[in-house]
């Protein structure tokens, strides 16, 4: 029997590995630089690791001691496991170190992480955790590493019967998926054709020691409340309750393809693919720049439109928003007047309106600089490590020692300041310059500017300035370029 269940889960696993597309899905939506950036920081394996998300218990335990025997007929692939201590139970120490035992008795390479959770209000602990859990696998994991999780069918009875409570459409009704795209890798689940207790007799069968965790005793948390007061209620009138509902979860997972597939091509009709910057000059969070235009998505039904949307937000790594702030996003932000600035804020992005377009904007905000930073010379001066900076590298150092070359924000310009761009014959105010360059209000305070010896010359990417007659001989002429996430 256990034999054949073995034999079930190694045919079912090559099976799902075998049809995982190269993944880069997460890069798509990235700026190109940081892309690129990414990619050149990456690691890649060609032989791509199956890490175990290991937690002790006997779901994540069956499934190292089946992959242990998988790689015995699959030597190409490595195994290895990784436990993530959220110390959120005093025993949590303990259980990390029955990890590593157990995975020392197996063979299996081991890492650890220990993660702090930040208890937020309107966030579940258990995502909170699962949240922090998954960053930590990101964290670690090299280019096509494959994560497995040991989700079996009854979790996918639980998943599908807290979507109901929660009256999910048929998104939330698919369920856990098999497979899925995770950072630079996958995410696999290969035990969802089995069931708790099939799990449970393998370990008792090959003598598996495994932990509890207390917490999955509490009833006050509603997936524990489903699992030992309503599914064995559904189970005992229905035995193969929880391979129906698994039957349901793949043909909802089948109509959200075809929905996705649908949006993908009317996404591609309605975005406004805006470069408000000089191609090559400058680069403010041009992942946001994927807009919407507002009078091509009134065209659609309300239904479609709003499948639009949603697939339009899942692409930039937003969450599905509600059916609720849909309608607040359409009747509220995108058909508010003209002369208005409408916003919907969401956990971490905020969808704003712009000259007839919906844009993602993300909500932190460049750090403040408190005063304008010296260019002293070096390939590449950034004003907010890592999200903002000037590009130099096409700048004769010796240029710093010759002029006071200084990079600022909006914030650090006098606020009756006037510029005359090149090619222009009206000098204008910085405010009404940055209007008649269509920058949207949340990107004006990222835009860099550059002072010579206390005069301004140039908006990054957007204008040089005319200078002085008196001073045209000395401004130097710099070949600019800006960085920003």
């Amino acid at each position: 029997m256990h034999n054949k269940m073995e034999a079930k889960f190694n045919l079912h696993l090559k099976a799902l590995l075998d049809l995982l597309p190269e993944n880069t899905s997460i890069l798509e939506h990235f700026p190109v630089s940081s892309s690129e950036k990414l990619l050149s920081e990456t690691p890649v394996n060609e032989a791509p690791q199956l890490v175990v998300a290991l937690s002790g218990g006997v779901d994540s335990v069956v499934l190292l001691h089946l992959l242990a025997n998988f790689k015995k007929c699959h030597p190409t692939y490595s195994v290895i496991a990784h436990n993530v201590n959220h110390g959120l139970s005093e025993n949590a120490d303990h259980w990390g170190m029955f990890c590593a035992e157990l995975c020392q008795k197996l063979k299996v390479p081991f890492i650890s992480s220990t993660v702090k959770i930040e208890k937020k209000s309107r966030s579940s602990l258990e995502a909170l955790a699962r949240d922090a859990r998954y960053q930590c696998f990101k964290d670690h994991m090299l280019g096509n590493d494959v994560i497995l999780t040991g989700h079996h069918q009854d979790d996918q009875l639980e998943t599908l019967l807290l979507a109901l409570k929660r009256g999910s459409g048929s998104t939330g009704l698919q369920g856990i998926r098999s497979t899925q795209p995770f950072f630079n890798g996958h995410l696999v689940r290969p035990l969802l054709i089995f069931s708790r207790q099939a799990l449970t007799d393998y370990a008792e069968f090959y003598q598996l020691q495994w932990i509890e965790d207390e917490s999955n005793q509490d009833i006050d948390f509603d997936r524990n409340f489903i699992r030992h007061q309503i599914s064995p209620l559904l189970t005992q009138r229905w035995p193969a309750m929880a391979q129906s509902v698994s039957r349901t979860a793949l043909l909802c997972q089948d109509q959200q393809s075809l929905l996705d597939e649908i949006a993908q091509q009317d996404l591609q009709e309605c975005l406004l693919n805006k470069y408000l910057l000089k191609e090559g000059k400058g680069l403010i969070n041009r992942s946001s720049y994927q807009a919407l235009d507002i009078a091509l998505l009134s065209v659609y039904s309300n239904v479609r439109r709003n499948n639009i949307i949603r697939f339009w937000l899942k692409s930039n790594g937003l969450q599905y928003p509600s059916s609720k702030q849909l309608t607040i996003l359409w009747q509220e932000v995108a058909l508010a007047d003209a002369d208005k600035q409408p916003k919907l804020q969401l956990e971490s992005n905020t969808i704003c309106r712009y000259q007839e377009a919906l844009y993602i904007v993300p909500i932190p905000s460049i750090k403040t600089l408190k005063e304008p930073l010296t260019w002293s010379g070096e390939s590449f001066l950034w004003l907010d490590k890592d999200r903002l900076g000037v590009d130099f590298s096409q700048v004769d150092p010796a240029v710093a020692k010759q002029h006071q070359i200084q990079c600022c924000l909006r914030q650090h310009l006098d606020a009756k300041l006037t510029c005359l761009p090149e090619g222009r014959n009206k000098a204008r105010s910085i405010k009404k310059l940055l209007h008649e360059y269509q920058v949207p209000p949340w990107l004006r305070d990222q835009v860099v500017f550059i002072l010579v010896d206390n005069q301004l010359i140039e908006a990054v990417g957007l204008w040089r300035c005319q200078p002085n007659a008196s001073t045209v001989s000395n401004i130097p002429v710099m070949d600019l370029s800006l960085y920003s996430r």
